[in-house]
Parts: C-alpha cells; sequence; structure tokens
C-alpha cells in the first residue's frame, strides 16, 4: 500500500498517554565501552540492568568482555532456529518470547521540507530471562526485558543525537504484540501497526541543545526480503547458532521530525530489520560491520563482514540483493569485497572506526562507494557503536547509481580500526 502524496502530519494524533507501573520501571545507565556484538551480549546486559533496578545502583559494563558473554552457556530452554519457518504477516512482527533475544531496528534517510538530509534509528531488544512468559500473577514477575535506542542525524546541523530506555515487560511500560496488530513500546518510543501495511513510528527525547523527536508514518512497497534460506539466517556452523530474520524495504515515509526544538516536515523512504534466534557469533569473532543500502533503480542490498581477532571475515554471513522485478539473490561472503578507504577517530570515546567503503558485487556488476552522511554518527548509549545514515554513488551493469543507505559497525571499542 502507498502512501497518499499529500502530508500527513497534520492529521497525525498525539501519542498516547502510557499507564503507569507500580514501580518506576525504566532506568538509565552510565555510558560505558562494551566491545563486541550488540544483539548477543544482551542477555548479560538485561541481567545486570534487572540487578540494577532492584537495588537501585547503576550496574557496571566496564568489566564485562564480549568474548566471555558469548560462551556463557544457554538455557537449553530456549528455542532455537534449526530450520526455515513460514512467515505469518502481522503475526510475525510481534514477539517470539521462546527465543532468547530478538530485534526490531528502524532505520531512515529523509529529505526535509528545507532540502536538508537527515537519518533517524528507532530500534527495540528483546532479552528473556527465562523462555515464555512468567506463571506467577505479579506484575513484577516479568520473564521479558526490553531495551530501546533512538537517534536522528541531521546534516544540516552537522550533527547526530542518541537516546536510550530499559525496561521490564511489566505494567504495560515495555512489551510487543502481534495480533490483532503489530505493536512494539518502551514508554512512548513506539512503532505500531496502524493498518495493514503501515505502520507509524514515534519517540520523543531532548538534549542540551532541545527537542529531539520522530513522528513518522511507513507504507509498505515491496514484499519482506528473506534473508539466508527464506528467512532462515546462520550465525556459526554449529546447529541452532542462526535466526529468523526479514527485513522490510524501501518503506515509503512521510511526517515530521524535530531536531534542535524546529519542527521538519520530511518524505523518505525507511527500511525494518526483524530477527529472532538464540545465537551468538562463534569463534574469535569480535563484531560485524553491516550495511542496507537502497538504490534509485529500485535495487536493494544487505550485506555484511563478520570480523574476527585474527583479522579475517568469517564465511558464514548471509545477505540479500533484491531486483525491482522482486527477484531476490542470497549474498555469500565471496560474492563481494568491501574496502574500507578511510577512518574517523570518535572525539567522545577514542575509538576508531572505517570512515568510507568501496563495495565490489563483480557477478551483479555493481561498484559501489559508501560515505556517511556526517562522520560523527557514534552512539553514546549503554555501550558504543556506530550506527548512521549514508549516502550511496556508483555503477551497476556500466549505468550509474545513487542511493542512500545505513551502517552499523561493533566490535572497535577494545582495539578500533586499523587501515
Amino acid at each position: 500500500m502507498r502512501l497518499p502524496a499529500t502530508k500527513q502530519t497534520a492529521s497525525m494524533p498525539d501519542i498516547p498517554e502510557v499507564r503507569p507501573a507500580p514501580l518506576p520501571q525504566h532506568i538509565h545507565i552510565n555510558r560505558r565501552i562494551l566491545p563486541g556484538s550488540i544483539a548477543p551480549a544482551l542477555s548479560l546486559l538485561f541481567c545486570l540492568l534487572l540487578v540494577g533496578a532492584c537495588s537501585r545502583a547503576q550496574p557496571s559494563l566496564a568489566s564485562a568482555d564480549v568474548v566471555d558473554v558469548l560462551s556463557r552457556p544457554v538455557d537449553d530452554r530456549f528455542a532455537r532456529a534449526l530450520e526455515p519457518q513460514e512467515f505469518q504477516f502481522p503475526r510475525d512482527h510481534g514477539p517470539h518470547n521462546d527465543y532468547a533475544t530478538e530485534w526490531w531496528y528502524y532505520t531512515g534517510n529523509l529529505t526535509g521540507e528545507d532540502g536538508g538530509h537527515y537519518g533517524f534509528q528507532l530500534t527495540f531488544f528483546r532479552s528473556a530471562l527465562a523462555p515464555g512468559e512468567s506463571d506467577r500473577p505479579s506484575d513484577f514477575a516479568a520473564q521479558q526485558l526490553y531495551m530501546a535506542h533512538f537517534a536522528v542525524t541531521s546534516a544540516p546541523a552537522g550533527r547526530h543525537v542518541s537516546f536510550d530506555r530499559f525496561s521490564r515487560a511489566a505494567g504495560g511500560v515495555a512489551g510487543a504484540t502481534g495480533s490483532p496488530r503489530y505493536e512494539v513500546w518502551l514508554d512512548d518510543w513506539r512503532a505500531r501497526e496502524t493498518m495493514p501495511g503501515q505502520m507509524r513510528l514515534q519517540a520523543a527525547a531532548e538534549d542540551a541543545n532541545g527537542a529531539v523527536s520522530i513522528n513518522l508514518t511507513l507504507a509498505e512497497t515491496h514484499p519482506p526480503l528473506l534473508h539466508g534460506e527464506a528467512g532462515f539466517s546462520r550465525k556459526g556452523p554449529e546447529p541452532g547458532n542462526a535466526n529468523h530474520y526479514y527485513s522490510l524495504v524501501r518503506l515509503e515515509t512521510v511526517g515530521e521530525i524535530v531536531f534542535e526544538g524546529r519542527r521538519i516536515p520530511v518524505t523518505g523512504l525507511s527500511w525494518m530489520d526483524h530477527e529472532f534466534g538464540t545465537s551468538a557469533l562463534s569463534g574469535d569473532a569480535v563484531g560485524w560491520d553491516w550495511f542496507a543500502v537502497t538504490l534509485d533503480n529500485d535495487v536493494v542490498l544487505m550485506f555484511a563482514e563478520i570480523r574476527t581477532l585474527s583479522g579475517a571475515s568469517q564465511a558464514i554471513f548471509e545477505g540479500t540483493l533484491s531486483f525491482p522485478d522482486g527477484r531476490q539473490v542470497s549474498i555469500q561472503p565471496d560474492d563481494f569485497t568491501l574496502t574500507p578507504t578511510e577512518q574517523w577517530t570518535s572525539p567522545a570515546s577514542g575509538t576508531v572506526y572505517p570512515g568510507r567503503w568501496r563495495v565490489s558485487f563483480p557477478r551483479h556488476e555493481i561498484e559501489l562507494t559508501i560515505d556517511p552522511l556526517i562522520d560523527d554518527q557514534e552512539m553514546d548509549v549503554a555501550f558504543t557503536y556506530y550506527e548512521g545514515a549514508t549516502v550511496v554513488r556508483g555503477t551497476m551493469n556500466g549505468e550509474p547509481v545513487a542511493g542512500r543507505g545505513y551502517v552499523e559497525l561493533t566490535g572497535y571499542g577494545e582495539n578500533g580500526f586499523q587501515r
């Protein structure tokens, strides 16, 4: 379903008031650097947060080692992704609480009425202390824990701002549903289905420069990208070390953002990643470089490299290339070469990241350069990583192409990037 061309911001209702919990349910924690992959470390992170919530003390993540986190035993009662499943929507947009971890990633590339370029990220993570739902009647017996990240990049201002929240899935403060309509939320940050094929994103925060918010309507225009084998995406060679993973791409987006207190009507394209499983990085993997690319010829790409301590990339990641006619082709690690050409050092964390890339897909005659919209798009949240809007240029079948996208860089906090 496509949105009408007219602006829809005026008719958007206010965010409904959230029912308060019996006791404070969400907390903010000190900014620490936690190297390594984001999602697999969530279980340890949330366990620390739960202890912190009970004691009201600020948990320390500085001593958490990602290799140790990823080698911890996982409760055998958790479900594992062992083979492809048949997705049913909107049900499968909702939570899968029998799996240890789950995340909903929204990113988007927007153009303002002022002509400026903007990016946004709204992400919800779920981590389970035990499979399923608690059978205890107490509201505080929640077994599901939620974390959310929110960020906006403004090219006109040359700034990127980020925020985070944490909560138990208790008292209506945080949670997710897939039926009768899809919704995931943490306080007043939420993504919800408003009608079949259409979603609404809302989040608001404030920094020293003023209010920051998004109020966006996203409409599906393409069938879901099913990554790996029909959405069965392997994370390592071990049985069950896989996730169910799909993306909604080229989501036509209208609405408004507020940045530094200024309201800006925007239009553009967004991307939703939804992934759930009981998985971890394998071997000596320390993180990944992940890319989403939407080209102006209606071609869409998702690809990544999983990095190791030895410097070699692991041959396990499965990406996807989507063509305008609806064909989807799986991307294997040997289908492309990714070459960082510049580096950037964060003035906040001191972490060194790659800052510009060349990527080549010889079999598909695609050659691209990928640049960050602005250099500093490091997430200043509970642990430090990089998630930012990108500008893409290059050729496909000898013809010039351009586009926009997003990049996620994890695991650079300890050793940094070296060209």
